[in-house]
């Protein structure tokens, strides 16, 4: 199928006016012809031509872990089918906007997944891109090309071992996509690679969270002073992994050391 991609003005209208059509949005029905009217000028096909993508999901409420299993799924489908974009089409905000609200089945899959209430800054942040950050972990599809994109293995038999890795839960991906590496392979390779081997090092009843979340700080930090062009994904991973024992063995000393006594009156 060849993409469509709304006009910059169709795209700016119905971005201001997303209060005026929030209900529109939780309907089921085709509604963009009335909006703007009679005329089709408001939308443009390209030439990029795609296989099919069709979400895959269970309809109603999800926890975490389904959420994960499903992002992880359709993540594979979405980067199998739009294979043939490169990454600059793959930016362009108003081609995605435009399949968030244009394609029935994707607008369905953004319902089902976020919009149990017709919540305006949802609506933004899920059915347009307004930003690089958005276009990368919120808008309902292009999210999901890039996670694709940015951890495709070629030279793995599992080519979504590494997505595999960031869909550890929604908290991890949010955070993976938030730090320095993450319009970089390598980079991403790494990080990726030392949350695998730190899960590995942690007992059942430990989470992953809260180490990365404060691995994630580290780094930015990290890149903000040092220059990281000549690191490789191995000594990224090196540097993320031993970040991460250091606090897991400092959190260890803490809660097993000796607790004082108290002093008698």
């Amino acid at each position: 199928m060849l993409l469509g991609y709304f006009t910059e003005a169709a795209y700016d209208k119905l971005l201001h006016d997303i209060s005026q059509n929030a209900e529109q949005y939780s309907s089921n029905e085709e509604w963009l012809q009335t909006y703007f009217g009679s005329s089709d000028n408001y939308y443009k096909m390209s030439s990029v031509d795609v296989s099919r993508f069709n979400p895959y999901y269970t309809p109603g409420k999800k926890d975490d872990e389904q959420k994960s299993r499903e992002d992880l799924s359709n993540t594979r489908l979405i980067y199998e089918a739009f294979r043939s974009l490169t990454p600059l089409q793959a930016s362009n905000k108003y081609m995605w906007t435009y399949l968030c609200h244009a394609v029935p089945e994707y607008r369905a899959y953004i319902q089902d997944r976020w919009l149990q209430e017709a919540r305006e800054n949802t609506i933004k942040s899920r059915f347009f891109v307004t930003t690089p950050g958005s276009l990368l972990n919120d808008n309902a599809l292009s999210r999901l090309w890039w996670y694709g994109h940015l951890t495709y293995d070629r030279n793995s038999s599992n080519h979504y071992a590494l997505t595999e890795i960031l869909f550890t839960n929604q908290t991890i991906c949010t955070d993976v996509m938030d730090t320095f590496n993450r319009m970089n392979y390598d980079r991403m390779r790494g990080v990726l690679l030392a949350i695998k081997d730190f899960k590995e090092e942690l007992s059942e009843n430990e989470g992953i969270t809260e180490y990365f979340r404060e691995c994630k700080k580290y780094l930015n930090h990290y890149a903000a002073v040092t220059t990281l062009e000549f690191l490789d994904s191995d000594e990224i991973r090196n540097l993320a992994f031993n970040y991460m024992m250091k606090l897991r063995e400092k959190k260890i000393s803490r809660n097993s050391g000796p607790k004082s006594k108290r002093k008698k009156k």
